[in-house]
């Protein structure tokens, strides 16, 4: 289940990362809207409900306080964000 949201971390990240990109082209490419970007950019429609329903089934299953559990999807949103940099 943690790689599932590991998964799904990393993609939503890798988007925000391209939205970050997308921003100095909004009126060239997006005709000025803002959300034409974001759609295009961090394709919620795919990602965000497996996200809610691996993220539930992580919680669910933790048996920690929430602080680990914090913890461990900081690491995993660092580790994805690594792998983002470094092209793997």
């Amino acid at each position: 289940v943690s790689h599932f949201v590991a998964l799904q971390i990393g993609a939503l990240l890798k988007g925000i990362c391209y939205l970050a990109e997308e921003i100095f082209h909004l009126q060239s490419r997006h005709h000025g809207s803002f959300w034409r970007a974001l759609s295009a950019c961090v394709p919620l429609h795919q990602h965000l409900p497996l996200l809610l329903i691996s993220g539930s089934a992580y919680v669910a299953l933790f048996n920690g306080d929430g602080w680990q559990l914090g913890l461990h999807l900081v690491l995993a949103s660092l580790g994805q964000l690594l792998t983002l940099v470094l092209g793997l």
